[in-house]
């Protein structure tokens, strides 16, 4: 794996921010936003939760899980699977913890109802377009005309 793809991607992680984090249990999946942290180094990805929270169950239950990211405007559509499991990694906390945190739990970082979640992940594959609206509607409109394929941007794998 090349590390400029990696870094690539990283960067893309990083600026769309929000992901949506996938689920499974007994046969249903399930998605929700969370904020999180990317540690480079590692590649993994945390977040803060609450401990009894719908996830942390499924979690236990399946470890697999999926992130998905995505930037419409910018033409950007990530999606990571990986491994997620829950703990009370306190260094971890500390470092996710913010004023908005505060608000959200409605209680400080070393409450029992605050634990972490860290994704790791084992492959990635994104789509990325940097070019205006108007240049895909231009790169559609040739390919059809010269049965070409369009050149609509970049879509990668990179194993993890």
């Amino acid at each position: 794996m090349r590390t400029d793809d990696l870094d690539d991607l990283y960067d893309m992680i990083d600026d769309v921010g929000t992901a949506m984090l996938v689920t499974e249990t007994t046969g249903e999946i399930r998605s929700r936003p969370m904020k999180g942290k990317l540690y480079r180094d590692s590649g993994e990805i945390w977040f803060l939760t609450e401990s009894n929270s719908g996830k942390t169950g499924e979690i236990n239950r399946e470890q697999s899980t999926n992130l998905t990211y995505s930037c419409p405007e910018k033409e950007t559509y990530i999606s990571v699977s990986g491994e997620s499991v829950v703990n009370r990694n306190q260094e971890k906390i500390d470092d996710l913890w913010g004023p908005w945190a505060s608000a959200w739990f409605g209680c400080e970082k070393d409450d029992p109802k605050v634990s972490a979640i860290c994704f790791r992940p084992n492959i990635a594959e994104y789509w990325s377009s940097p070019e205006s609206k108007m240049v895909q509607a231009w790169e559609l409109a040739k390919a059809y005309m010269t049965d070409e394929k369009p050149d609509m941007g970049e879509n990668k794998t990179i194993a993890m």
